[in-house]
Protein backbone atom coordinates (compact mmCIF):
# COMPACT_ATOMS: atom_id res chain seq x y z
CA UNK A 1 0.00 0.00 0.00
CA UNK A 2 1.09 3.41 -1.04
CA UNK A 3 2.11 5.77 2.14
CA UNK A 4 1.66 9.45 2.48
CA UNK A 5 4.11 11.27 4.56
CA UNK A 6 3.44 14.65 2.32
CA UNK A 7 -0.74 14.29 3.58
CA UNK A 8 0.04 13.89 7.15
CA UNK A 9 3.26 16.45 7.62
CA UNK A 10 1.84 19.52 8.77
CA UNK A 11 -0.68 17.66 10.64
CA UNK A 12 -1.48 17.27 14.71
CA UNK A 13 -3.57 14.48 15.67
CA UNK A 14 -6.59 15.41 17.79
CA UNK A 15 -8.71 12.62 19.63
CA UNK A 16 -12.60 11.73 18.76
CA UNK A 17 -15.11 9.50 19.55
CA UNK A 18 -11.22 7.57 20.99
CA UNK A 19 -10.14 7.52 17.63
CA UNK A 20 -7.10 9.40 16.77
CA UNK A 21 -7.33 11.57 14.13
CA UNK A 22 -5.35 14.25 12.35
CA UNK A 23 -6.11 17.42 11.21
CA UNK A 24 -4.46 20.37 9.93
CA UNK A 25 -3.01 23.54 11.46
CA UNK A 26 -2.84 25.41 8.40
CA UNK A 27 -5.02 26.34 5.05
CA UNK A 28 -3.42 27.06 1.83
CA UNK A 29 -4.33 29.36 -1.34
CA UNK A 30 -5.27 26.79 -4.08
CA UNK A 31 -5.32 29.77 -6.64
CA UNK A 32 -7.28 32.23 -8.26
CA UNK A 33 -9.62 32.94 -11.05
CA UNK A 34 -11.07 35.74 -13.05
CA UNK A 35 -14.74 35.40 -13.20
CA UNK A 36 -16.03 35.59 -16.91
CA UNK A 37 -19.17 36.55 -18.42
CA UNK A 38 -19.37 32.69 -19.70
CA UNK A 39 -19.50 31.74 -15.76
CA UNK A 40 -23.12 33.78 -15.10
CA UNK A 41 -26.51 32.58 -15.17
CA UNK A 42 -29.05 34.72 -16.26
CA UNK A 43 -29.66 36.98 -13.32
CA UNK A 44 -26.01 38.11 -13.53
CA UNK A 45 -23.87 36.24 -11.40
CA UNK A 46 -22.30 32.53 -11.18
CA UNK A 47 -24.21 30.05 -11.59
CA UNK A 48 -24.52 27.31 -8.74
CA UNK A 49 -23.20 24.29 -11.02
CA UNK A 50 -19.89 26.27 -12.34
CA UNK A 51 -18.62 26.48 -8.31
CA UNK A 52 -18.13 22.84 -8.73
CA UNK A 53 -15.89 23.44 -11.33
CA UNK A 54 -14.07 25.71 -9.89
CA UNK A 55 -13.84 23.76 -6.65
CA UNK A 56 -12.38 20.89 -8.09
CA UNK A 57 -9.88 22.94 -10.28
CA UNK A 58 -8.95 24.25 -6.62
CA UNK A 59 -8.36 20.31 -4.96
CA UNK A 60 -6.45 19.34 -8.21
CA UNK A 61 -3.82 22.38 -7.50
CA UNK A 62 -4.22 21.65 -4.09
CA UNK A 63 -3.00 18.26 -4.38
CA UNK A 64 -0.12 19.47 -7.00
CA UNK A 65 0.88 22.08 -4.58
CA UNK A 66 1.42 19.53 -1.69
CA UNK A 67 3.04 16.85 -4.32
CA UNK A 68 0.12 14.49 -3.57
CA UNK A 69 -0.50 13.41 -7.12
CA UNK A 70 2.86 11.26 -7.17
CA UNK A 71 2.30 9.60 -3.97
CA UNK A 72 -1.53 8.86 -5.24
CA UNK A 73 -0.60 6.31 -7.81
CA UNK A 74 -2.92 3.55 -8.13
CA UNK A 75 -5.64 5.36 -6.33
CA UNK A 76 -8.05 7.92 -7.19
CA UNK A 77 -9.92 10.18 -4.90
CA UNK A 78 -13.74 9.76 -5.34
CA UNK A 79 -15.87 12.48 -4.47
CA UNK A 80 -18.65 10.66 -2.11
CA UNK A 81 -20.15 14.30 -1.12
CA UNK A 82 -20.19 17.88 -1.81
CA UNK A 83 -21.74 20.34 1.00
CA UNK A 84 -21.85 24.08 -0.58
CA UNK A 85 -22.98 26.76 1.34
CA UNK A 86 -23.74 30.06 -1.03
CA UNK A 87 -22.43 33.56 1.33
CA UNK A 88 -22.03 35.91 -1.44
CA UNK A 89 -23.04 36.32 -5.17
CA UNK A 90 -19.79 36.64 -7.29
CA UNK A 91 -19.99 38.74 -10.30
CA UNK A 92 -18.35 39.04 -14.05
CA UNK A 93 -14.40 41.05 -13.34
CA UNK A 94 -14.48 39.96 -9.70
CA UNK A 95 -11.12 38.39 -8.72
CA UNK A 96 -11.96 34.52 -6.56
CA UNK A 97 -9.33 33.45 -4.14
CA UNK A 98 -9.45 30.14 -3.43
CA UNK A 99 -8.20 28.55 0.06
CA UNK A 100 -8.40 24.66 1.77
CA UNK A 101 -6.99 22.84 4.06
CA UNK A 102 -7.50 19.02 4.58
CA UNK A 103 -10.11 19.18 7.86
CA UNK A 104 -10.17 15.18 8.63
CA UNK A 105 -8.63 12.38 7.69
CA UNK A 106 -10.65 8.91 8.34
CA UNK A 107 -10.28 5.50 7.71
CA UNK A 108 -12.41 5.45 4.44
CA UNK A 109 -12.64 9.37 3.78
CA UNK A 110 -10.94 12.56 3.54
CA UNK A 111 -12.53 16.00 4.10
CA UNK A 112 -11.35 18.97 2.03
CA UNK A 113 -12.49 22.28 3.54
CA UNK A 114 -12.72 25.02 0.66
CA UNK A 115 -13.75 28.77 0.58
CA UNK A 116 -13.83 31.60 -2.41
CA UNK A 117 -13.27 34.49 -1.42
CA UNK A 118 -14.59 38.51 -2.76
CA UNK A 119 -11.64 40.71 -3.38
CA UNK A 120 -13.30 42.57 -0.02
CA UNK A 121 -11.77 39.62 1.94
CA UNK A 122 -15.53 38.11 2.40
CA UNK A 123 -16.66 34.77 1.44
CA UNK A 124 -18.81 33.63 -1.69
CA UNK A 125 -19.20 30.22 -0.71
CA UNK A 126 -17.92 28.07 1.66
CA UNK A 127 -17.96 24.58 0.96
CA UNK A 128 -16.57 20.85 2.27
CA UNK A 129 -15.53 17.91 -0.02
CA UNK A 130 -15.43 14.48 1.03
CA UNK A 131 -13.27 12.38 -0.96
CA UNK A 132 -13.06 8.35 -0.89
CA UNK A 133 -9.88 6.22 -2.10
CA UNK A 134 -10.77 4.08 -4.67
CA UNK A 135 -8.01 1.67 -6.05
CA UNK A 136 -7.73 2.23 -9.30
CA UNK A 137 -7.35 -1.85 -10.10
CA UNK A 138 -10.19 -2.90 -8.60
CA UNK A 139 -12.48 -0.12 -8.72
CA UNK A 140 -13.09 -0.86 -5.08
CA UNK A 141 -13.11 1.68 -1.34
CA UNK A 142 -9.64 1.18 0.21
CA UNK A 143 -8.43 2.45 3.44
CA UNK A 144 -6.46 6.40 3.27
CA UNK A 145 -2.82 4.96 3.33
CA UNK A 146 -1.21 5.39 6.85
CA UNK A 147 2.48 7.45 7.11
Amino acid sequence: MVRHPTLYRDYRPRTRTNRTRRVPTHQSQLMKLTVRNYHLDGYGHVNNARYLEFLEEARWTFFQEHDLLSELEGIMLVVARVDIRYRRPSLEGDVLTFTGRLKDIGTRHIILSQTATLPNGKAAIEAEVTLMPVSSESGRSISVPQP
